[in-house]
């Protein structure tokens, strides 16, 4: 997308009504003042390319009102920017103990041969905390690993799965609630710390997304 294109994008949902829709709101409003940062400061291309997808995916979430489809388009332009294989965009829930897991809303089927990163599934549950995925929900910090083979918080994949060699998990945090996570795996060259600070325009908005979903619903 066009920088004219963005800019035209994000005055569009700016003028969008959201009464009684106050994550929403904040989400628009937080993916403008990004957007006029970048415009005023600059900054590098595939910045530009993140705020790009976060516009498209609010404006589907504005258009529709269904997370999953908005999540669905938004997990394969986060799998390009990272560079990884796949990954997923998930709620956390909580079960009848009380115990959180991961509800993913887009998940990357790698079970389909040749999959390529718009092959999506939906509604996959992660439950064992001892993983790295389950280190989000128990850290609620970012969670980086370059050898998870040697990673004492990993606990192995389940039979099929493909060998993760490289992880990043960035959990969605809203007023100090733990509401959903990106998790993004085997990007060649593994993840840097930065990608944690680079990434963080998307933890706000899909936080803010699943809150208003929940508001809503």
């Amino acid at each position: 997308m066009l920088q004219s294109q963005i800019t035209e994008a994000v005055k569009n949902l700016d003028s969008t009504d959201v009464s009684g829709q106050p994550f929403l709101h904040e989400a628009i409003v937080y993916l403008k003042s990004c957007w006029d940062q970048y415009q005023m400061a600059g900054g590098n291309e595939r910045y530009a390319d993140l705020l790009s997808a976060l516009a498209e995916s609010v404006s589907t979430y504005v258009d529709t009102s269904e997370i999953e489809s908005t999540f669905v388009q938004l997990l394969p332009d986060i799998l390009l920017l990272s560079g990884s294989r796949f990954g997923f965009l998930a709620e956390v829930c909580y079960n009848s103990a009380d115990h959180p897991y991961l509800q993913s809303h887009a998940v990357t089927n790698i079970y389909k041969p040749r999959y390529d990163r718009r092959d999506i599934l939906t509604n996959l549950q992660f439950h064992n905390l001892e993983t790295l995925n389950g280190a989000i929900l128990t850290s609620r910090n970012p969670v980086l690993s370059n050898n998870p083979q040697q990673d004492p918080r990993s606990g192995g994949v389940p039979f099929g799965h493909l060998k993760i060699s490289a992880f990043l998990g960035l959990p969605f945090l809203v007023n100090g609630n733990l509401v959903g996570a990106l998790a993004l795996a085997n990007c060649p060259d593994g993840y840097l710390e930065t990608e944690i600070q680079f990434f963080s325009p998307l933890c706000i908005i899909s936080g803010l997304i699943i809150s208003d979903y929940r508001h809503r619903n």
